[in-house]
């Protein structure tokens, strides 16, 4: 059997333990990651030909390794290929943010089919702004080592502009310093467009049912308290049901309105010290008609000394109403819920529980909760876009707390949240 010559044996270790690297590291969760891959090859496949030319081959293993060469051309042929056709911009810059090399892609963005000459300036290729953007990723990424992703909008001089979901991977050399920079970008001006749209509706949708709702329920309340005239009993009680369903209209607009600024962090937190004890009072007062409808009693439990937070109190208090309008619309007829308020062992979370009695929710349902659109078995027959606990808990997460559910097969179910707080309030227990 012929021995290889340790030439090979060299540049087949490299290359296989920097493609095995790049398997762990990246793990193939994208198709950058996999074009990563198949570039580190093309550059290892060029490596070993190149390698492999340099040295005096002796004549009984010339044929042999002519033909290896052969294969090995033929493989990075068909991988530059597959990179040079990709519908993504691909191409590899030096730290100064001069142009290298590039794939089709990169070569139709940039307008240089025919002149990459003009790509070495970068003076003369971006705009102002867009230059000096690279240049903080680029020297970020010396820093760290690390790859960078992001959405940005790329300018060029020519006027030229797009969206684009840039990933930027560090070349680095013998001395493990970053030499140069892989840059993989897909075009997202499609869903930047569809983005747009989605703020239109969303303004459309505060102003065009937001607004009259409001003004409706405005408008009833002042027939239901006759400020416009007496209105007899059968009349009270059709205003009432017509104001209860503007109201509950009315929740869900600014429910829908209030998970949007969240998802795309568009909200801005007013804090504030807030008295726990006191805003919890508020919250399940705005329950007690449909508490007295199923005969739910309540029970607030708190230690003799309690403590503030700082929240925003109006987005506070919309979680803490999304949670008990859950719990009440959940808990069985002639029950209790009992709310426990106190510190945790280290002081510097506030625990608040709320514990009730209802259908076991079996640990999937647990875990799809809090998620978007999703709506509890024994809430089927109520009228709701499933929003009410995962914008709860985005505005728990946006004070830096934590909201989870426990169930037990008792049917007794407890949700738990944990918040920060600052020790300066006392309050007596309250009990209702």
């Amino acid at each position: 059997m012929p021995k290889f010559p340790k030439d090979y044996i060299y540049c087949f270790i490299i290359s296989s333990t920097i493609c095995t690297s790049l398997c762990f590291i990246l793990n193939f969760q994208s198709s950058f990651h996999l074009i990563c891959l198949i570039l580190s090859s093309s550059l290892i496949n060029t490596f070993i030909i190149k390698e492999i030319s340099k040295k005096q081959i002796t004549k009984e293993n010339e044929e042999r390794e002519n033909k290896l060469i052969k294969q090995i051309e033929h493989s990075s042929k068909h991988l530059a290929t597959i990179i040079s056709n990709l519908p993504l911009v691909a191409y590899i810059t030096d730290v100064e943010c001069r142009f290298i090399t590039g794939n089709l892609e990169a070569m139709r963005f940039f307008d240089a089919e025919d002149n990459i000459s003009k790509l070495r300036n970068p003076e003369m290729l971006y705009a102002q702004d867009t230059l000096e953007m690279i240049r903080e990723e680029n020297n970020f990424i010396i820093q760290t080592k690390e790859p960078f992703v992001t959405d940005k909008i790329v300018k060029l001089k020519s006027g030229k502009q797009n969206w684009f979901n840039v990933r930027k991977v560090p070349i680095l050399n013998e001395r493990d310093e970053v030499s140069g920079f892989v840059i993989f970008g897909r075009n997202i001006d499609i869903e930047k467009a569809a983005q747009k749209q989605r703020e239109t509706y969303i303004s459309t949708l505060s102003h065009d049912l937001k607004i009259p709702t409001l003004a409706q329920i405005r408008a009833l309340e002042l027939l239901v308290n006759g400020n416009l005239g007496k209105v007899n009993k059968m009349q009270k009680e059709v205003l009432n049901l017509t104001l209860d369903s503007c109201s509950y209209m009315y929740e869900m607009l600014s429910t829908l309105l209030s998970t949007y600024k969240y998802e795309n962090k568009d909200i801005s937190l007013n804090f504030e010290k807030i008295q726990v004890l006191k805003l919890m009072d508020e919250c399940f007062h705005k329950f007690v008609k449909a508490m007295h409808h199923k005969n739910i009693r309540i029970k607030v439990r708190a230690k003799e000394k309690f403590f503030t937070i700082y929240a925003d109190r109006t987005q506070m208090k919309k979680a803490f109403e999304n949670l008990i309008d859950h719990c009440v619309s959940s808990a069985y007829e002639n029950t209790e819920i009992i709310c426990d308020i106190k510190r945790t062992n280290n002081g510097k979370n506030i625990f608040l529980s709320v514990g009730f009695k209802s259908p076991f929710i079996s640990s999937e349902q647990i875990e799809n909760l809090f998620k978007r659109y999703t709506t509890p078995t024994e809430k089927l027959g109520k009228v709701g876009c499933g929003l009410g606990l995962y914008l709860a808990k985005q505005i728990i997460n946006a004070h830096n707390g934590e909201i989870y559910a426990e169930s037990k097969e008792s049917n007794y179910n407890t949700y738990n949240i944990e918040i920060p707080c600052i020790n300066e309030c006392k309050i007596p227990a309250l009990v209702c």
